[in-house]
């Protein structure tokens, strides 16, 4: 997976065509207005929103100098369902999420994650998950000029990291660790929407807001990935627990240069890999 995800990126950085999301800025609207007109073109390539995070308003009251951000989390469709079954490792991307935000005066920015390079880097090459690609395209397409956010550096090849934290936890079931994972982001002050079936793939999906203050101040594009993403699969023998890769975000424009903003992402790191381990997960690899 570390050398397909260094190739694929090589490749794609030099072909100009590097991108962790694709996103468009509608000018003289609000955010509501926004939304709506988001709501209305994803309706158009049927596909439905399952539900909407006012992470600006949640935010807020935390510190008053957040803009308005809105989160679409869409809901798990054939494509989302093809590419889970295909790679499980894509439930951290999954189901889409639409961000919004006015990070502008008098703008506000809409934009999803891009499909050439996340299901390319994940090996997802189905028919139907293509088509959800195309889709999520064609809505930022719809909306006005679209532009892809490259990334400002390469990930270390010799890190050997991999876009997700993996676990392994012997025994048990998949139902009873999606509680105790919920459980522990609680415990360690996050907020928990209710989880997500994608096949036999639980989602679960947190967010906290110091996290997400720190991050969007830095790089608005990264609500592709938001809420934070923990994942459930059941395996023979047991269950794999997972999560996003925080440290991927760093790879993003500014990211890295930001002192508070790498803090927090090694915060984030730390915690999100003491809670897979606290509910009985070992590291894991695919094909371990």
């Amino acid at each position: 997976m570390r050398v397909r995800l260094l190739l694929l990126m090589a490749v794609l950085m030099i072909s100009g065509t590097l991108a962790q999301s694709l996103e468009t800025t509608l000018r003289g609207v609000g955010v509501a207005e926004a939304q709506a007109r988001v709501e209305a073109a994803l309706a158009a390539q049927g596909l439905k929103v399952a539900r909407t995070l006012n992470l600006g308003g949640q935010v807020k009251n935390f510190k008053a100098d957040f803009p308005d951000y809105l989160l679409l989390v869409l809901e798990p469709e054939e494509g989302t369902l093809a590419a889970v079954q295909e790679n499980f490792m894509t439930a951290i991307i999954l189901p889409p999420t639409v961000y919004l935000h006015a990070a502008q005066p008098g703008a506000v920015t809409v934009g999803t994650f891009d499909p050439d390079l996340m299901f390319g880097m994940l090996g997802v090459k189905n028919t139907k998950s293509r088509l959800l690609g195309a889709k999520l395209k064609a809505v930022i397409y719809s909306l006005g000029l679209p532009r892809r956010v490259a990334p400002a550096m390469m990930p270390d090849p010799r890190s050997g990291m991999m876009p997700v934290l993996l676990y392994q936890v012997e025994g048990g079931s998949a139902e009873e660790l999606t509680l105790l994972i919920e459980s522990e982001l609680s415990s360690n002050g996050l907020n928990v929407l209710p989880a997500v079936k994608m096949g036999n793939v639980t989602g679960i999906h947190p967010c906290k807001s110091e996290w997400a203050y720190q991050m969007f101040m830095t790089q608005p594009a990264g609500g592709f990935a938001a809420p934070c993403r923990f994942f459930v699969m059941p395996v023979q023998g047991g269950v794999l627990v997972g999560a996003i890769e925080p440290m991927l975000m760093s790879i993003m424009p500014g990211v890295a240069q930001s002192q508070p903003t790498m803090s927090m992402l090694q915060e984030a790191r730390r915690v999100m890999s003491q809670i897979l381990e606290a509910v009985g997960g070992r590291p894991y690899r695919p094909g371990q």
